[in-house]
């Protein structure tokens, strides 16, 4: 098996994607404390909604390079690799939606948005990697 076989490996493509999500999640999550502030997540009126959609821009934009990346690091023979790694990044941030008290709205978008920007990344990684 040559190096690169394995380094296409979906599993290794999902890690990576997840590890690319994550990291986009954390400079963009600094990037909104550093613009709207920071606010202490036991005082719900501390918490403004620009802080909280800088957050939720930040999962969805996580998500979105999670799939990206995860398909285009296998070769776009399938966009599993990438749904899996935007779902893994969810998954972190519905147990974020459960363990501090969030807005209604946050909680919708999150559930509709995340998922199908991990979808819809992947599934154009994966176009623009069949016809390059």
């Amino acid at each position: 098996m040559s190096q690169r076989s394995w380094m296409a490996h979906p599993v290794v493509g999902g890690i990576v994607g997840v590890f690319a999500g994550g990291l986009t999640v954390m400079l963009c999550e600094v990037l909104g404390h550093a613009l709207f502030g920071t606010a202490d997540p036991n005082d719900l009126s501390t918490i403004t909604t620009p802080m909280l959609a800088s957050v939720l821009a930040s999962w969805i934009l996580g998500a979105a390079v999670a799939g990206f990346v995860a398909t285009h690091w296998t070769g776009a023979r399938s966009i599993w690799p990438g749904t899996i790694s935007a779902l893994v990044l969810f998954a972190g941030s519905v147990a974020t939606l459960f363990a501090i008290p969030h807005p209604v709205w946050m909680t919708v978008a999150t559930v509709a948005l995340m998922p199908a920007a991990g979808w819809l990344a992947a599934s154009s990684s994966a176009r623009a990697t069949r016809t390059a």
